[in-house]
């Protein structure tokens, strides 16, 4: 049996879950994306996996605490569907999200920002094409900041083998980068991730 919660309290737990959703909206759709890769025309599916995620949360909303503003709890419930969907080959990938270029903080030289939004893309594209593990993996890693093992729980794999995806994905990025006709690296591969 469900324990009795007082009206006080369901209320409570509603208004913040609200507010929770209302503040990460647009960050777990672009977590979702990011973490889904390569493109597609059917930019509804971040949003789908996103939407799933939160009606889970949204069932046992007055079992979390949301004092933290509910990011790290809304994220993890986002990046397990991501997996989840993958495992299910549901989903393979999602158009990159221009609003995401946000966070690369663009001085306000028009020229500049079209220098660094061209390199995020490029890079980005590189970021699409690796593998799914290995994607997975440094989106949880770099644009989230998870741990080894939380991220090595969330993949069910081993903390060595996360340690292995990363490094090959940060090996296989940098050289890819390289061969880039007349590319600039961004200084942070979190900032281009999120």
């Amino acid at each position: 049996m469900k324990p009795d919660i007082g009206m006080a309290a369901q209320t409570t737990a509603n208004q913040a879950f609200e507010a929770a959703v209302h503040t990460n909206m647009g960050r777990l759709i672009a977590l979702a994306r990011a973490m889904l890769g390569t493109r597609i025309r059917d930019a509804k599916q971040a949003e789908d996996i996103v939407q799933d995620a939160l009606l889970n949360l949204f069932r046992h909303r007055h079992e979390y605490d949301w004092s933290d503003g509910g990011w790290p709890l809304m994220a993890k419930a986002v990046a397990r569907n991501v997996i989840s969907c993958r495992r299910r080959k549901v989903g393979q990938s999602l158009d990159v999200d221009p609003a995401a270029y946000e966070n690369l903080q663009m001085d306000n030289d028009p020229v500049e920002a079209a220098i660094t939004a061209e390199t995020a893309r490029r890079f980005r594209g590189l970021i699409e094409a690796l593998p799914d593990s290995w994607r997975q993996a440094m989106v949880l890693r770099e644009q989230q900041g998870m741990g080894y093992r939380e991220i090595a729980q969330m993949l069910n794999a081993s903390e060595a083998q996360i340690k292995t995806w990363l490094h090959r994905a940060r090996r296989h990025l940098m050289q890819a980068w390289r061969n880039q006709p007349e590319a600039k690296r961004p200084s942070q591969i979190g900032k281009v991730i999120s």
